[in-house]
């Protein structure tokens, strides 16, 4: 009988213990604090091919920590200036570089698939590689030009 209580006691210490040491060792953190930093910084402009969007890598999350685990992109497009149109997904860029002594500061995409003298706007959302979606980034509005076409400055007004 008091080899039989000592044996319990052991197991019951061995698995107290077992389950106090298991888990995650550093601190836990809300959703909402993992989630991108929000890009701020987008850019369209008219190039030959289409347009052109360029903007910078986002750097930390939310909270302020620093983020190692970019996984990608989603480009959002809205046809025309009507910011009630809805955004639609436009392309889904993945991210391979986190592995990489120097990775990738700024990124570009151009968007082929637009008609000359139509309106577009676009914005960006950034994710985790466990697919935590930042907020929009800021939206920017392009009118496609020709591809001939120069853009200049207007011309004088005569004086009379």
């Amino acid at each position: 009988m008091r080899v039989s209580r000592t044996v319990t006691r052991t197991a019951l210490l061995l698995l107290v213990c077992g389950t106090v040491s298991c888990g995650r060792k550093t601190q836990l953190h809300a959703p909402d604090d993992v989630l991108p930093e929000t890009i701020t910084d987008l850019k369209a402009s008219n190039t030959s091919d289409g347009i052109e969007l360029s903007w910078s890598r986002p750097t930390t999350y939310a909270d302020g920590s620093r983020m190692n685990d970019l996984g990608g992109f989603v480009i959002e497009r809205a046809d025309g200036t009507d910011l009630l149109k809805p955004f639609r997904p436009l392309v889904t860029l993945e991210v391979t570089d986190r592995d990489r002594f120097r990775q990738i500061k700024h990124f570009r995409q151009i968007d082929r698939d637009t008609n000359q003298g139509w309106e577009y706007s676009y914005r960006v959302v950034s994710f985790t590689l466990d697919r935590y979606f930042s907020e929009p980034s800021n939206i920017v509005t392009v009118e496609r030009a020709s591809a001939n076409e120069e853009k200049h400055a207007p011309l004088p007004t005569p004086r009379g």
